[in-house]
């Protein structure tokens, strides 16, 4: 004799399945745990069951990585970066620019510390600060280069 599926069952297990009822989830996450929790090697949790083969491994005494005895030794081939040049010292046109823009801000910002008002601050200010622009573009280094000098272009 043939059974025929009954088409409301198999309506209710579609409904199921599509809106993810909790014991049909539940399970297949028990499910796949379960096999990933088989496979040797796979991380376990303190409080988890230990199967017997592996128990015995598990109970021994954890040994620690040795720790390398002193300064760690540079590889064969690992590269070392050179010191970076030191920074270069300002000449006194770049400090004198930089000063202006300082007094400049300093203006704009505060002009009572310098017992000024706002009406001749801020004129003093725009003034200071565009005198320091325009003092650090003129100090730019323009012209032929330095003797020896190569931009490294080959013909």
């Amino acid at each position: 004799m043939v059974s025929v599926p009954d088409p409301e069952e198999q309506d209710r297990r579609g409904d199921a399945a599509r809106h993810g009822s909790p014991e049909g989830t539940d399970a297949a996450f028990a499910g796949i745990i379960a096999g990933w929790q088989a496979e040797p090697g796979a991380p376990r949790w303190p409080g988890d069951d230990v199967p017997a083969d592996e128990s015995s491994a598990a109970t021994g005494p954890a040994q620690a990585p040795a720790a390398p005895a002193g300064p760690p030794q540079p590889e064969e081939g690992h590269f070392e970066p050179p010191e970076p040049p030191p920074f270069p010292v300002p000449r006194p046109r770049t400090l004198g620019g930089v000063a202006l823009l300082v007094v400049g801000l300093l203006l704009l910002v505060r002009p009572s510390l310098l017992s000024l008002g706002d009406t001749a601050g801020t004129p003093l200010g725009l003034l200071a600060l565009t005198a320091g622009i325009g003092w650090l573009v003129l100090g730019l280094r323009t012209g032929p280069p330095s003797e020896g000098w190569d931009d490294g272009a080959r013909l």
